[in-house]
């Protein structure tokens, strides 16, 4: 008898979640999410990023819950995942929210809806912030997209407690080619999200190779279907200075 390849990527990935992250996952997945796990890789994205039980965790601009659907089980019960998203996402990510949050299924998960301007996150409540494929969002302007590093950035600070982690997750553009790219590509330079971030008081903390594809030509956009869901993607883990609230709010 066949076994259908859906059934052997979930036991793939129950025994490589119990292995990193020694917590057992309480729900069925999609097959959608399935196979989105062989070229996204998030057991060990969340292992990279030192998530463990009790932890506080904000997926920021997290779109349809992928990631926040496996951090729901990584932080149990003792913690909480907040899935955030501004109203412009939701036409194009609704349907699937609806169906991932549907009857509490992910009962330690909550749902933030808020804009740029105002997100609404708190202060010193997150141990991580994941922020996937989002990065070079905030270079990207439109009518009906208006959101800025300047005003994100600053309050995603806030609200990681001191020592904090933001792991950001994007797209790979060209060296030497900044943010120049976000709008046409939706992509960004890795040493430029990096730079952006040290001068809003983050340091980068560790980087990872796991999302690498060097056939990735860089130079065309990422919803090209010869290079869709396998781009070549920077993984950094940046850490929140200690002392630098103060001086993050006069920057605003």
């Amino acid at each position: 008898m066949k076994i259908p390849n859906a059934l052997i990527y979930q036991i793939i990935f129950l025994a490589v979640m119990l292995l990193s992250l020694n917590s057992p996952l309480s729900f069925a997945r999609t097959d959608t999410d399935l196979k989105r796990d062989l070229t996204s890789k998030p057991e060990k994205i969340i292992h990279f990023a030192g998530v463990v039980p009790g932890n506080h965790v904000l997926d920021l601009f997290g779109g349809g819950g992928y990631y926040s659907e496996l951090l729901s089980d990584a932080v149990g019960e003792a913690g909480e995942v907040v899935l955030h998203n501004n109203k412009a996402y939701i036409p194009y990510v609704g349907i699937e929210l609806g169906k991932r949050l549907a009857d509490n299924r992910l009962k330690n998960v909550k749902k933030l809806m808020s804009e740029s301007n105002a997100l609404q996150l708190g202060e010193q409540r997150f141990d991580v912030i994941f922020f996937v494929l989002g990065y070079h969002d905030l270079y990207v302007s439109s009518k009906d997209w208006q959101v800025t590093a300047e005003e994100v950035i600053p309050q995603a600070y806030r609200a990681l407690k001191t020592g904090g982690k933001l792991l950001v997750i994007d797209h790979a553009a060209s060296q030497g080619s900044g943010s120049q790219d976000a709008q046409k590509f939706h992509r960004i330079e890795a040493d430029f999200v990096k730079a952006d971030l040290a001068k809003r008081g983050f340091i980068l903390a560790k980087s990872s190779d796991i999302l690498n594809n060097p056939e990735d030509p860089l130079n065309i956009s990422v919803f090209d279907p010869s290079i869709r869901r396998k781009t070549h993607r920077f993984v950094m883990l940046f850490e929140k200075k200690d002392k630098m609230a103060d001086k993050t709010s006069k920057m605003e």
